[in-house]
């Protein structure tokens, strides 16, 4: 892992976005999906670098691009 521990607030923050995005009609519903998608999260964005207001548009851009059904 990257720099430094993610604090609790952190955490929680990306989770939300996590299950915010997750949940929409449009996300591939996939255990494959999600794994990917929660990697891409801690990888793009390790510990004290995360905010949720600031990033939040660039994460639902990405898993738009790349986490879309099919079907959507």
């Amino acid at each position: 892992m990257g720099k430094g521990t993610f604090e609790p607030d952190e955490l929680g923050a990306l989770k939300s976005v996590f299950d915010e995005l997750t949940s929409q009609p449009w996300f591939d519903a996939s255990e494959e999906a999600r794994e990917s998608f929660a990697k891409y999260l801690f990888e793009t964005f390790p510990a004290v670098t995360f905010d949720p207001v600031k990033h939040r548009s660039i994460i639902e851009a990405s898993a738009r691009m790349f986490y879309t059904r099919d079907s959507a």
